[in-house]
Order: structure tokens, then sequence, then C-alpha cells
């Protein structure tokens, strides 16, 4: 009898071991302004504080007690259901609400943040630059994806925020209170309209027959 309890005690201990919620950083470097970043989010519970932090502009101390450098660009975070359904975004939620755990770049934090609720289930965090919004669903894709260094403006090249500076494509996100985590390459952008045209147009003219020449 007391080898069964200790069967079911074991099993209970590795249910609520599987099941326990932990934080996850990452950090990475965009190379354009209209790159994507993907995570992989599980939840096997429902969490009523949920975390989604960005420190990658202000900087600050993440997750894993790492610390991380200001100045890098302007963050937006949306997030998706498992069908692929946008159910929350963030442009600047750290500095709207007082630069909560991160640092001050520029006199501003404009690092995405979200804390909430989230039932059991899978989802789709997404983290782009400030002003590359989603188009609806997660398969609608982003406004700017496949349109380059889009915040360029007079002397600042890439990676621009409001105040006209020059930022770098550094970020790190932290990722709290959660099954886990995985970070996923983002699908590659649709190439723009007329670049399509100039290669349809390029296999016509050598798909054309070529005249025999008669001498």
């Amino acid at each position: 009898m007391r080898t069964f309890f200790r069967v079911i005690l074991i099993s209970a201990f590795a249910v609520a071991a599987a099941s326990a919620d932990a934080n996850f950083s990452f950090t990475g470097t965009f190379s354009t302004d209209d790159q994507v970043q993907l995570f992989d989010v599980t939840l096997t519970s429902t969490v009523t504080d949920v975390i989604f932090q960005s420190l990658g502009y202000a900087g600050g101390t993440n997750a894993a007690g790492a610390t991380i450098a200001p100045g890098g660009f302007d963050t937006f975070f949306s997030w998706y259901d498992s069908s692929g359904n946008l159910i929350g975004t963030d442009d600047d939620g750290l500095n709207n609400e007082g630069c909560v755990n991160v640092g001050s770049f520029n006199g501003a934090c404009l690092d995405a943040y979200f804390t909430g609720t989230l039932t059991p289930g899978d989802y789709t965090l997404v983290l782009t630059e400030s002003g590359n919004f989603p188009n609806g669903s997660f398969s609608d894709g982003f406004s700017e994806q496949g349109m380059g260094n889009f915040t360029a403006s007079g002397t600042c090249l890439v990676f621009c925020d409001a105040f006209g500076n020059t930022d770098t494509g550094a970020w790190a996100v932290d990722i709290d209170n959660v099954a886990s985590a995985t970070p996923e390459a983002a699908p590659a952008p649709e190439p723009p309209a007329i670049a399509l045209t100039i290669a349809g147009l390029s296999l016509l003219v050598l798909a054309r027959p070529r005249r025999k020449t008669t001498h």
C-alpha cells in the first residue's frame, strides 16, 4: 500500500513539474527594419500574470540576470492564438507605464510590454520594429515586411526612432510565467510587386523562340 501511494505521489509531482511555469530570455539582432522574429509560446494552465517584455531599446536586466545594454530599436509586439487570430498588440507599453523594470535611452523606453491572463494553449508572439504592424491575422503578414529599411529619414538610414536617432538592430525579449517558449525563423517576406513583374518579363524574354538567321 505504501508503495502504491509513493507511486501516486511521484506521478503527481511529475505532472506538476511538467506544467510548472518558467521564464525565458532571448536576444538577437535584426539587420534591416522590416525583419520579423517569432516565438512559439505554450501554456498548460491558465496564467494570470503572463509577461511579454522587450528590453532592447532602453536596456535593463533580463529574467536570466543578464545586463542588456540600451540602444536597440523601438519594438512592437503582436500575439496570436493557435489558429493565427490576432489577440493582442503593444507598442510602447513600458514607456506608458513608467519604464517598469528597464532603463531609459534618449529619455524614453520605447519597449513593448504586456502582462495579463492567457488560457491553456499554443500562441505565437511576434517581435517587429515599431511601424511594422500586423495586417490582420498571422497569415496576412505585416505592413512593412519586404520593404527593407522603412524608417530611413534624413541622415538616419536604418533603425531610426521617433526622435530621429539611429539605433541598432539589437533586441532582447523576456517571456515569463509560461510552460515553454521557443524562437523560430520568420517566413520569408513576399517580394515587392515590381520585382515579380521584372522577373516575369525576364522569363518571357528567355522563353521567346529565337529566329534562325539565313545567309
